[in-house]
């Protein structure tokens, strides 16, 4: 049953979702030792169940259609004055109302063997840190531990940088048990003279903590306001701030390409497919980012379930292959042979 206070925060939270669910997109402390992280996740990403229990990739990236990868992402912003992103530190019941919506969302993936990327920045990860000695809905577990060792889910920081950066956000990742991994989780790419291109390409250390994080992978790459962001599906190897979607062969970070960030995106990349109008050989890449204002919510989370419900034969023929984004690199590296792709949303 919910509280009094959750029932509130739950209704305010549904009044404001329309006006805040389109910026969501992008945009006490011990020392802790050096650590640059290395890391990419082995597992495979899941969609069908062995009659063993264990489970398979499902994929014909080889095959004549190709195929579309697919990762599920939520961020966790800063506070910033809006109900949506309360300052967990000074209020643990909205602390708990929000990471146990991230539980039942994260359950709900596992259960349909759907990957899942949750990022967040550093307030409500510093609150675990205050506040979660775990429940028994997550074995006793905080829930980044849970995610980790019993959901296999990567976690990856996301960060604006305006007080804790990247190499902090990974701090507290590690501070809860877990490696962080280093899918850089958004990033400022345009206008050229603000990005964080080059700045990501060097290991960066914590101006709270005594801790480096070298980012692997980048994800989530937009514009300043998200204006006219650059909406394209593959992956590449970025050459510079002002060459942000042309590959560079000797470059050092690839780039998931997220393309629309909706299930429209992916609706539209599947008819595309289905016309025979992307390159056989190539990878495609989509987001669907999945906003904490509609985790909260059952009719949100079951909207989600709706939409995977309604892929299934995409799902059994390896047309749709849900993944995490540091998977999708993988797959790319190991199946596609790194061979670049961009493809972008026709004007």
């Amino acid at each position: 049953m919910l509280s009094t206070f959750q029932k509130f925060f739950v209704g305010a939270t549904v009044i404001t979702m329309a006006v805040t669910v389109g910026i969501f997109v992008f945009f006490s402390m011990s020392p802790l030792p050096s650590k640059i992280t290395n890391t990419i996740v082995d597992e495979a990403p899941v969609n069908t169940d062995d009659n063993d229990g264990t489970t398979t990739l499902t994929d014909n990236g080889s095959a004549s259609i190709p195929t579309i990868y697919v990762s599920i992402v939520t961020h966790v912003e800063e506070p910033n004055g809006q109900p949506i992103h309360p300052d967990f530190t000074k209020n643990k019941e909205a602390f708990f109302t929000y990471r146990d919506a991230f539980v039942t969302f994260a359950d709900m993936l596992y259960d349909l063997h759907v990957s899942y990327d949750w990022q967040s920045d550093w307030n409500l990860l510093l609150a675990a840190t205050m506040f979660d000695n775990g429940t028994p809905s997550t074995n006793n577990k905080n829930f980044v531990q849970y995610f980790s060792e019993n959901l296999g889910m990567p976690l990856n920081p996301h960060a604006h940088e305006t007080q804790y950066n990247y190499a902090d956000v990974a701090a507290l990742i590690a501070k809860l048990g877990v490696e962080p991994g280093g899918v850089v989780g958004g990033y400022l790419v345009s206008p050229p003279r603000l990005s964080k291109l080059e700045y990501l390409r060097a290991p960066i250390t914590g101006n709270f903590y005594d801790y480096t994080w070298q980012a692997e992978i980048l994800w989530g790459g937009g514009t300043q306001g998200h204006v006219n962001d650059t909406n394209a599906s593959g992956v590449w190897r970025p050459t510079n701030t002002r060459y942000i979607t042309t590959h560079d062969e000797n470059g050092t970070l690839p780039n998931v390409g997220t393309y629309l960030s909706t299930w429209k995106g992916l609706d539209d990349l599947l008819a595309l497919q289905a016309a025979g109008k992307l390159i056989k050989g190539r990878i495609y890449t989509a987001t669907v980012f999945a906003p904490p204002a509609e985790i909260l919510i059952e009719e949100g989370r079951e909207e989600t379930r709706a939409h995977i419900a309604a892929l299934q034969n995409e799902i059994a023929d390896g047309r749709v292959v849900f993944a995490s984004i540091e998977d999708v690199v993988k797959i790319w590296e190991e199946r596609y042979d790194g061979e670049p792709n961009v493809y972008q949303e026709p004007e």
